[in-house]
């Protein structure tokens, strides 16, 4: 992982039902499947130090997605050391794929106008089919890179 800047998606799994607790926008009702979240590193240490970040419990949650990180189990990370800005345009073609959902409203995007940057899916994301969407209709992006985590990771 690189101290550049960036935009990433963290691909989560739930393994069971149940309720968490993501601060002032409410409860996520969690179930079985897919969590994909998508952010931005553009601050001092990039990529390596937001996404070290989110990689371990945070004490204190300061974003949605430390109380996410917190309850789920990291299995993937998307990223690209694209200089532009992608998270919206990351986001946008993530809630797009069909069988998707957007599990709780304003979920990390309280900044932007989008509905969310979290999304659920039954079954895993393909980062195959992802790269195939966003390189079909963004010109010149940047090499979207997959790192796997965890032996359980496959």
């Amino acid at each position: 992982m690189l101290s550049l800047p960036g935009t990433y998606a963290l691909i989560f799994s739930a393994s069971r039902k149940g309720k968490l607790s993501i601060g002032k926008i409410g409860t996520l009702e969690l179930k079985p499947g897919f969590y994909i979240y998508v952010g931005s590193a553009f601050g001092p240490g990039g990529l390596k130090a937001r996404i070290s970040h989110h990689c371990r419990k945070a004490a204190r949650p300061h974003w949605h997605i430390d109380h996410l990180a917190s309850a789920l189990a990291l299995k993937e990370i998307w990223y690209t050391c694209d200089p532009i800005h992608r998270e919206h345009q990351w986001a946008t073609m993530i809630a797009n794929i069909r069988g998707g959902s957007l599990p709780l409203a304003g979920f990390g995007s309280s900044d932007c106008r989008c509905k969310s940057h979290l999304f659920f899916r039954n079954a895993r994301p393909s980062i195959k089919s992802f790269r195939r969407k966003i390189y079909g209709r963004i010109e010149n992006h940047a090499k979207i890179i997959l790192e796997k985590i965890g032996p359980s990771s496959k």
